[in-house]
């Protein structure tokens, strides 16, 4: 089926506008849920439709964690709860009773702070590949304009639960540093780890309110199921001149129709790049979109997809490029995060050392003109001790560096409502993201082209980058 295209060769804003309304309307896709499957299966045979080749699917098991229902008192009172912490524990339906508690111990209900880290927008400056020089900020930059975003507090989240079960306690409660009206039904923490401790998640004035009550009696309740099940991910074909592979990958689960709108970009991007003559495409294109970005200790599909094609798929890729969270604008104002002179949300590109890769997300990002032309490379420890370099970044793509030494970009922004289940379609910019999906088809297609001894042609690392330099 012919997909209505502007004189471009590209769909039009009309087409991604409906793609990326009915996206928003499915709401909530947890990772192996009914809703996420639906997803998956509409995604594989839009991607045929699209002229992509050979559209199949992966099974990736996981032990799916399912809330069916949660509450918090204190002192009698009702406390107004944001959402669960996801895949923490569960409770009988009467819950579990014991003194508020901002300390571990034996029976309590924790209760506990997270605070927003202090980043700002120079960190990620001095992290560009061109710094000093790159990348070129407007006349009304600050390199000490805040960046502070709700996912960087996920580590904390994790010590602060890592210390409650230890403790021994009956459940958690996580304050999180902002208004809960602020994070509607938000899925805050992602990482997929049974803990065994039910917990849940409140806002400032919430948080505040309870911490200065420790001592009274709080009954939380978590009622939550697990069964083990089957996700999946969808790859297909865009043949070649060569055998060699460029790789396009987003993540098919999410909370909202920008959490992600990956797969919708990439359906564009593969209809245009499935209408050019296969001998005018120096490699092959994979087309990749994977689960498990939602439980990612449970079923991360670029990890599950590097394994089960480490032999055969992988050996033969040149490049690969993640995209995530296209055309998000800058949050509403009164919000954190809002910026009166800024349209768009803050935005990078991180990529791996290789520098046909750095240029052409360069170029990518300048010709789209929505995000600055950040360039950004790796600054995460790598935990799993198999990075080339020994570091990762924040994104879905990074296992094709840390797990498989690939030379690899990920795109990425994090507005503060990236995580809320909740309609989020008036803060997408479709033209925005349209211009971008355009800059990355062309960025593929300058990876495609470029010799493979100047991508895989050795797997060492430079000195200098181990060096952190």
């Amino acid at each position: 089926m012919a997909l209505a295209t502007a004189p471009d060769g590209f769909v039009t804003v009309e087409l991604l506008t409906e793609w990326q309304q009915n996206l928003d309307r499915r709401g909530l896709r947890a990772t192996g849920s009914a809703a996420h499957a639906d997803y998956i299966d509409d995604l594989a045979r839009r991607l045929t439709e699209a002229g992509v080749d050979r559209v199949w699917t992966e099974a990736v098991p996981m032990r799916r964690w399912t809330p069916e229902g949660w509450s918090l008192r204190a002192d009698g009172d009702d406390i107004q709860v944001i959402s669960p912490v996801p895949y923490s524990g569960s409770t009988a339906s009467d819950g579990v009773t014991g003194p508020l508690s901002s300390d571990p111990g034996e029976g309590v209900i924790g209760v506990v702070r997270v605070t927003l880290p202090p980043y700002n927008a120079g960190m990620f400056d001095m992290l560009d590949w061109g710094a000093p020089a790159l990348p070129v900020h407007p006349v009304d930059y600050s390199a000490a304009d805040p960046y502070e975003r709700i996912w960087l507090s996920q580590d904390e989240m994790r010590a602060q639960l890592a210390r409650f079960v230890a403790g021994g306690a009956a459940g958690l409660i996580i304050s999180v540093d902002l208004p809960a009206d602020e994070l509607t039904d938000a899925y805050l923490l992602y990482d997929g780890v049974h803990r065994g401790l039910p917990a849940l998640f409140v806002g400032r004035e919430e948080g505040d309110a309870l911490l200065s009550r420790v001592g009274a009696a709080a009954t939380l309740t978590l009622e939550a199921s697990i069964k083990e099940v089957e996700t999946h991910n969808i790859l297909g074909f865009i043949p070649g001149a060569s055998d060699e592979l460029v790789v396009i990958q987003s993540h098919t689960d999410g909370p909202n129709g920008l959490e992600d709108n990956g797969p919708e970009a990439i359906i564009a991007m593969a209809a245009h790049l499935a209408g050019i003559p296969t001998g005018e495409l120096d490699r092959g294109i994979l087309i990749l979109l994977t689960t498990g970005h939602f439980a990612i200790e449970e079923a991360w599909g670029v990890e599950a997809f590097l394994a089960t094609h480490r032999d055969d798929l992988v050996p033969r890729i040149a490049a690969a490029l993640c995209l995530e969270h296209l055309g998000a604008r800058v949050a509403p104002e009164g919000w954190s995060g809002h910026r009166d002179d800024q349209e768009y949300e803050f935005g990078c590109c991180f990529t791996t050392h290789h520098e046909p890769v750095i240029a052409a997300m360069r170029k990518a990002l300048d010709a789209a003109h929505v995000t600055e032309s950040r360039v950004v490379r790796p600054f995460v420890p790598d935990l799993t001790g198999r990075s080339p370099d020994g570091l990762t970044w924040p994104g879905d793509g990074c296992p094709f560096w840390h797990a498989a030494g690939l030379p690899a970009a990920n795109f990425i922004t994090g507005p503060g409502y990236l995580l809320n289940a909740e309609p989020v379609a008036h803060l997408i910019d479709i033209e925005a993201m349209r211009r971008q999906l355009i800059a990355f088809t062309a960025a593929a297609r300058e990876l495609s082209a470029v010799p493979w001894d100047r991508l895989r042609g050795s797997d060492r690392v430079p000195a200098s980058i181990r060096a952190g330099r």
